[in-house]
């Protein structure tokens, strides 16, 4: 009888973890990449050439803000570099493209679901939290979209989980605590170093759960925050990451945490969950076997706190971006399962519930009531498979087929957008009309009145009087998408190709190849 219990818990963790195995990689490479994955491909594809992550090489700029973005020997400052070594790694495994670009990450998406799993079993004891924390995670749209993308996103998501458990064995007054949240803040900080300082209040907040212990408690904390310390100061030193800060301050804070939280209700875990502790207080009952020991308690409360104060440090990072909320996803799933659990009576009631969420929007979509915001109901994982299943083009991926197919290796095209997709999938030297000029004395082969990659509408620039003759005009026909179509954000995001077609006009060098007429192709 227990070997066939046993297998059966087996088969069930087996199934889950494969059906997640495909929903991360099935058609990974169905979108081209979109700005900000191109970024991360273009410095991957620079570490293959020198080593490290270098803004130019010996034909493009990755550049988005200019020189802010680089050292004098063009090395990429911007952003921290562990996601472009990750990046690098695979293309010198499995070779330059799409699939390759996002498949470590895809798998580390994987990762986070093995981890969280294993967790949520460390610490209750309890197969159905387990279980239903991996489902809640892996069927999670704006997980999916993040996790297949070329970018840090599933890689900080893995770090979270890991510094949560260690939060967790420091509780438990495990050594084991030390090494993990050391380790992981570090490499947090060097995957997105705004998602590493706005977990550091978790320390203080432990020290406080654990102040009764004295000194004990405070010699954890100090070993973490001094090894963190001497390991970020490199970076702090090499790089002066605070050169950003000057577009701190400037927004709507009250209008930013209102749509923060709307979102998160909507996209990551509905905020009722939240509530069904405050059954506790109306002395509801409870299961006592999703009871964890005190030190676990206490580290529910921890995760409890911390969301809101994490929460808090984004507010003052510029701009508005779901992805700096994803790190809250795992403990906000595991969390909901763990209440939900804990504080319904039935379990097949509570399994309900689990599964309503799992597959579609509906409880964020009757709880937000009337507050909704132009969200509709909606069947995300169904919508989610569907979309993966068919071939998508955009206007970039047109454009980008087009010179493909018409431009020589070498030939220059002016924008005034980075067009990093276009480095890195076509031979062209791009000149982003914003940062530089052409040389002097030549004129570009190509010149794009609008951007073709760019997610952000702008007024084209149109050609010059003056260059007019020595430009032929071409129009193609490309999907009338919206622009960040390839956005992983479940309201932005596009599954399937725009049925209508809209005109993309651009510009060749009349001298440029051979047979280059006035043309327009249908």
């Amino acid at each position: 009888m227990g070997n066939s219990k046993t297998a059966g818990i087996v088969a069930a963790y087996g199934t889950i973890l494969i059906a997640a195995l495909w929903l991360l990689f099935y058609h990974l490479d169905s979108h081209v990449l979109w700005g900000d994955e191109a970024e991360t491909a273009n410095l991957g594809r620079n570490i293959l050439q020198s080593g490290v992550p270098s803004t130019f090489n010996g034909t493009n700029y990755v550049l988005i803000n200019g020189s802010i973005d680089e050292t004098p020997g063009h090395i990429w400052i911007w952003a921290p570099w562990l996601p472009d070594y990750v990046t690098a790694a695979s293309f010198n495994i499995l070779g330059v493209n799409t699939w390759s670009a996002r498949a470590p990450f895809a798998l580390l998406g994987w990762a986070c679901l093995l981890a969280l799993g294993r967790v949520a079993y460390q610490v209750y004891r309890n197969h159905w939290i387990s279980m239903a924390s991996i489902i809640l995670l892996g069927t999670s749209e704006i997980f999916l979209l993040h996790a297949r993308q070329c970018r840090y996103y599933s890689l900080a998501v893995f770090l979270e989980i890991i510094f949560m458990y260690g939060l967790h064995q420091l509780l438990m007054r495990m050594r084991s605590g030390i090494w993990l949240a050391t380790v992981s803040l570090v490499l947090l900080f060097y995957t997105n170093y705004i998602i590493a300082f706005a977990n550091l209040p978790a320390l203080l907040m432990l020290f406080w759960l654990r102040r009764q212990d004295g000194k004990a408690a405070l010699v954890p904390l100090a070993i973490i925050c001094g090894v963190f310390a001497v390991a970020i100061l490199p970076w702090l030193a090499f790089v002066h990451p605070w050169i950003a800060g000057h577009a701190l301050g400037r927004d709507n804070y009250f209008w930013k945490a209102a749509s923060y939280l709307l979102e998160f209700h909507f996209h990551f875990v509905p905020l009722c969950f939240f509530l069904l502790p405050l059954l506790a207080w109306l002395r509801w009952p409870r299961l006592t076997d999703t009871m964890p020991a005190p030190e676990s308690q206490q580290w529910e409360q921890l995760l409890v706190a911390l969301m809101p104060v994490y929460f808090l440090a984004i507010l003052f990072v510029p701009g508005f971006y779901l992805r700096y909320l994803l790190p809250l996803l795992p403990a906000g799933c595991l969390l909901a399962v763990v209440w939900t659990f804990r504080y319904v009576k039935w379990r097949a009631f509570a399994v309900a519930l689990l599964v309503l969420q799992a597959s579609t929007n509906a409880i964020p979509w009757l709880t937000a009531y009337p507050i909704r915001h132009g969200h509709q109901f909606r069947l995300p994982l169904v919508e989610f498979v569907q979309g993966m299943s068919h071939p998508y083009d955009n206007q970039l991926s047109v454009v980008m087929d087009y010179l493909k197919a018409k431009a020589a290796p070498g030939e220059m095209l002016m924008s005034f957008d980075p067009e990093l997709p276009l480095q890195f999938y076509t031979p062209l030297a791009i000149v982003d009309g914003r940062l530089s000029a052409p040389p002097k004395g030549r004129l570009p082969e190509w010149f794009l009145p609008q951007s073709a990659s760019g997610v952000q509408a702008r007024d084209p620039i149109p050609l010059p009087d003056f260059l007019k003759p020595y430009y032929s005009p071409a129009t193609i026909l490309v999907p009338g998408t919206i622009l960040g179509d390839s956005i992983p954000e479940p309201d932005i995001y596009q599954y399937l190709t725009a049925t209508n077609q809209v005109p993309f006009v651009l510009y060749r060098l009349k001298t440029a190849g051979a047979g280059t007429t006035n043309s327009t192709t249908q």
